[in-house]
């Protein structure tokens, strides 16, 4: 086993650069997750749980606003930007951006304007909280920022800069918000902040970390991509970006309303705090998706360079060996999570420990969509990315559903399974889609060489 993980290291250059990318990723995105928790920990034990649901809700609603103003260029940019980085043209680097950066501010600027006028309607009519209307409306100056921040980020990781793509996406928004919620916490002397000023705190504390996010991360850009150094030669037309942008903004969009519902329509029918604790819940079950993630951020553009490149045995041997290690770098977490759920969620207090069993089924399910690879990012970049918006499409209206059966009569546990069914279903359907389409076998599990060998249609070259 380990002469031929050292043969592995030796002569398989695609896989030395996912063990060395991965192995950052993993390390920054435990390091982000950790941040994250203790963002959360604070929250809760110094600010409530409704403080943790308000923010929650707040973010919601900017998150959606963000997908809608990115327009899915973000995506489509680390697609080409792999693509042309890894061909050594720069100034097709910078046209990609460019262009992608005006598309955003054309869309999200007056998107963050209806927002704003339209905070009376969302916090009154819709989720009947009108100490909402206040928080909401700052959010309308937010969306054109965060959605530059993922432009930059996912650009970042076009270049490959593992690290720093990580940094952005996993760390930097829970540790300025964390930063920000202890400096208040030690300016009230370390003990409690007034009840008044809970609810404000968290969100302004989480208002701030994007707009740090934004700047960093501009800088960042600009700097390693030398950006000032390049001419843009005008060789790219708007319609080769928006051409698979626009399914990625479909795409995103119901993979968010798929990832935000039950967190939506518990805001409706339950309390801030059956709110807070979902959050948690989500928070801490997707620990096991921290290996997923992190193989994800080199992942990406290396499926891009593979698949342009026409190495269809390298790409499945590279997709093996990524699931591989997701499968058995996650089934720890499972373990435990499954086994102490109660243990992890004392943590955030004792409110969080009525979500022991919807722990315990978000966890289950989301080990299963792990498994099953990098699913959505092999669709993307191989240009099968309507494929992939259809199927988060069917399975998004099959969650809405589930969230409006369970929720009202189950709370946080009907939130937990229809998340549940949900996850697994889209990501075997993906599963499906890539073998018919590609021939690649994405799903790792023990014995899945066994089924390979009696089965000519899962045969794979190692």
């Amino acid at each position: 086993m380990i002469t031929k993980f050292r043969h592995l290291l030796k002569h398989d250059i695609d896989f030395k650069e996912l063990l060395h990318g991965s192995i950052m990723s993993f390390g920054v995105k435990v390091f982000g997750t950790v941040i994250a928790f203790l963002a959360t920990i604070i929250t809760t034990r110094y600010y409530g749980a409704d403080a943790l649901g308000v923010a929650s809700l707040v973010f919601v609603i900017l998150n959606f606003a963000n997908i809608i103003g990115k327009v899915g260029v973000e995506t489509a940019s680390l697609k080409f930007i792999a693509q042309y980085h890894s061909q050594d043209k720069p100034e097709l680097v910078k046209e990609i951006y460019v262009k992608a950066f005006l598309v955003i501010l054309a869309v999200s600027v007056p998107l963050g304007i209806l927002l704003y006028f339209i905070a009376p309607i969302l916090a009154n009519g819709v989720f009947h909280k009108p100490y909402l209307e206040e928080f909401i409306r700052v959010q309308g100056f937010l969306v054109t920022p965060l959605a530059l921040t993922y432009l930059n980020f996912e650009c970042l990781r076009g270049l490959k800069k593992v690290g720093t793509f990580m940094f952005f996406n996993s760390v930097s928004l829970y540790l300025f918000s964390a930063l920000i919620m202890l400096g208040v916490l030690i300016y009230f002397g370390g003990k409690f902040v007034p009840r008044k000023y809970c609810n404000s705190t968290a969100v302004m504390a989480q208002n701030l970390s994007v707009l740090i996010t934004f700047f960093l991360s501009m800088i960042v850009w600009l700097r390693t991509s030398k950006f000032f150094k390049v001419k843009v030669t005008h060789t790219i037309p708007y319609s080769e970006l928006l051409n698979v942008s626009m399914p990625m903004l479909l795409a995103s969009s119901i993979f968010f309303i798929q990832n935000w519902t039950a967190t939506f329509i518990l805001g409706i029918y339950g309390t801030d705090v059956d709110v807070g604790v979902f959050n948690t819940i989500q928070r801490i079950s997707s620990i096991s998706s921290i290996f997923l993630l992190a193989i994800n951020s080199i992942s990406a553009p290396k499926f891009s360079e593979l698949f342009t490149k026409g190495d269809m045995e390298g790409f499945q041997r590279f997709v093996t060996k990524s699931t591989q290690m997701i499968f058995f770098s996650s089934l720890p977490v499972l373990i435990a999570f499954c086994t102490f759920p109660e243990l992890f969620l004392k943590f955030f207090g004792k409110a969080f420990i009525i979500g022991s069993t919807p722990l315990i089924i978000m966890t289950i399910g989301q080990f299963l969509g792990i498994i099953s690879g990098s699913v959505g990012y092999l669709l993307i970049m191989t240009g099968y990315q309507r494929i992939y918006q259809n199927i988060i499409l069917f399975t998004s209206m099959m969650n809405i559903v589930l969230c409006i059966i369970f929720i009202p009569i189950m709370g946080v546990l009907g939130a937990a399974i229809a998340n549940s069914i949900t996850v697994v279903l889209w990501n075997f359907m993906a599963v499906i889609a890539i073998k018919r389409k590609l021939n690649i076998i994405s799903i790792y599990f023990p014995g899945i060489n066994i089924l390979r060998k009696h089965y000519s249609n899962f045969a794979v070259n190692n």
